[in-house]
């Protein structure tokens, strides 16, 4: 797949427009890319819509990495390897439009709520983010206003921090409500554990951990 158009974010942060393969899509859904030829490539969630003419990846510079370094160097209009898609950490909305959703992420695991917001634009939904510094605020503006809530575990002066696990101790979920996870695993784990406590049923969780 072509390279279309490249966006720094931070330091290390990036995201990657690719042609759209012509396939069925499923927001949430992950994909294998990779340089052509290397023979080794990593899965992304997919960040941009599913009905999208194209796929957006968010991507973070692993140092020392085998394939996001390289992908940080792509320039518009390089060929990348864009395989897939896999997985099943989808959504599919009710027709019930009072359903809450709670999207809990760290760092870049927010990719799929990202897809899953773009893809239905009507839905009733929280995100919860855990980030170490306010730049991993990534597109921030594209979510409803209110529903975006940065949990900035830095300590800057003047400003608030807390980690995403504490939020959810000091504002319990509503038990009713559908809740995602995606991101590091001593999050997700915490989280989890939060969230059985406060009454939500494991039948309404939904993890995906970055390893």
């Amino acid at each position: 797949m072509k390279v279309l158009k490249i966006e720094k974010l931070t330091e290390s942060t990036f995201c990657i427009r690719t042609e759209r393969p012509d396939v069925a899509i499923r927001a949430g859904q992950l994909f294998n890319v990779g340089i052509p030829g290397a023979g080794i490539n990593r899965e992304y969630s997919m960040y941009s819509a599913a009905d999208a003419p194209y796929i957006d990846f968010l991507i973070k510079e692993v140092q020392d990495g085998f394939v996001s370094p390289a992908l940080n160097r792509l320039q518009v209009g390089n060929l990348v390897e864009v395989d897939g898609p896999y997985g099943e950490f989808c959504l599919n909305p009710p027709d019930n439009s009072d359903q809450h959703y709670l999207f809990l992420a760290t760092g870049t695991g927010i990719a799929p709520f990202h897809s899953f917001v773009e893809t239905f634009p009507d839905l009733n939904y929280t995100v919860l983010h855990g980030i170490r510094d306010p730049d991993e605020q990534y597109h921030e503006k594209d979510y409803a206003q209110g529903r975006y809530i940065p949990c900035i575990s830095r300590n800057i002066e003047g400003q608030p921090s807390f980690r995403l696990t504490e939020y959810l101790i000091k504002y319990p979920v509503n038990p009713s409500s559908i809740v995602y996870l995606c991101g590091n695993r001593n999050m997700i784990v915490d989280a989890f554990e939060t969230l059985r406590e406060q009454g939500v049923h494991g039948n309404n969780l939904f993890t995906e951990v970055f390893f």
